[in-house]
């Protein structure tokens, strides 16, 4: 069995989040997004899996170099999802689609391979706003039709994008007109028989910050593998909860409270009196005194003493001065927030400086 991960595009809707990284190299529960993704291919016998990337494709590049069972593709053509497949029209057999920037469970990748003896499986889910997506139409337990984001749905079933195809997928492409692969699936339903898989666990699509948080939060809780590193530093004063894994070169300072469901990675300072409860600390910051709740870091953020963050993605390189209370935001790269501010529910564009008021988009 192969795969296709298609990772070519830039959602403008993950904006400001993904400016120097693809929403599938973000570092949910720790690590990037899609090293989690490929360890469960591996682990359902996926022996061969194609990285499909245009956006930062050198980062793909410098995150499988050396790899031999993942192979970076480029895809030049972003003009739709059926030309992520064809990059990869080589393929000789059966193989596995699954979106870059989607977060769904071993479990459900393991049903959907085993329920495949027709041209197409579908992953499938109950969802309360089908009208926001592709709703499948089904008729003697096959899926006959989608019906692309419907005024009125006929089922809360909706089309993940996670596919399981035969090579004969790739005729289909060139003889469509269809840019979207849906489309073409959509329209070859009547004439091949396909099946659907109702996923039993979680899919979540991450198409905004919101999404990210909880693909975060939900992986955390789900699959976060707890331990404490032998080459951590943990303070015989520090207090660590249930469900927490601590990475090598990370510091725990005395007074610490790293509360249950949270990850502190390599080479993080978690400094004396910080509370961290059910967040991700990703590798490189530096914690002193304050409060992170239900947030994700990414790399390299420093957050001084007396401040306190709640429900907040910092991307990379964040600088936040003592005194500060963000909640419910999304912080662009490098952005500088000066002491004493109160912010809420605002994006900040990269490198943002609240000092000098260019703050929000």
């Amino acid at each position: 069995m192969k795969a296709i991960i298609p990772a070519a595009t830039k959602k403008e809707s993950m904006f400001p989040l993904n400016d120097t990284i693809p929403t599938s190299l973000m570092p949910v529960n720790g690590r990037p997004l899609i090293l989690q993704t490929i360890e469960k291919l591996k682990a359902c016998d996926v022996d061969e899996i194609y990285v499909v990337a245009n956006y930062k494709i050198e980062k793909f590049q410098e995150l499988f170099d050396g790899r031999n069972d993942v192979n970076v593709v480029v895809q030049e053509d972003l003009s739709g999802t059926a030309e992520a497949l064809k990059t990869c029209s080589f393929l000789e057999d059966d193989f596995i689609v699954i979106n870059g920037d989607v977060v769904v469970s071993k479990n459900d990748i393991s049903r959907l391979i085993d329920s495949f003896d027709e041209n197409f499986s579908i992953m499938a889910v109950d969802d309360q706003k089908p009208e926001k997506y592709g709703v499948l139409s089904i008729k003697n337990d096959k899926v006959v039709d989608i019906n692309e984001k419907p005024e009125k749905p006929e089922n809360p079933l909706v089309n993940t994008g996670v596919y399981l195809f035969n090579p004969e997928i790739f005729r289909m492409i060139d003889l469509s007109e269809k840019d979207s692969l849906t489309d073409v699936v959509a329209e070859n339903l009547r004439k091949n028989k396909c099946r659907y898989v109702l996923a039993e666990d979680y899919w979540i699509d991450i198409g905004s910050g919101k999404e990210l948080l909880k693909a975060d939060r939900i992986l955390r809780k789900k699959e976060l593998n707890a331990f404490v590193s032998g080459d951590a530093t943990v303070s015989d004063r520090a207090y660590i909860g249930d469900n927490v894994r601590i990475e090598s070169g990370a510091i725990i300072e005395p007074g610490a409270v790293i509360k249950d469901d949270s990850v502190i990675s390599k080479n993080a300072l978690i400094g004396a009196n910080t509370v961290i409860n059910n967040s991700t600390i990703s590798p490189g910051c530096e914690i002193n005194g304050c409060v992170i709740d239900s947030s994700l870091l990414f790399m390299d953020c420093i957050v001084d003493p007396f401040t306190h963050v709640e429900r907040v993605v910092l991307s990379e390189e964040c600088d936040l001065k003592s005194g500060t209370v963000i909640r419910e935001s999304f912080i662009g790269p490098r952005s500088y927030i000066d002491m004493n501010n109160s912010i809420r529910g605002v994006k900040f564009v990269p490198d943002a400086r609240t000092d000098l008021s260019e703050i929000s988009k």
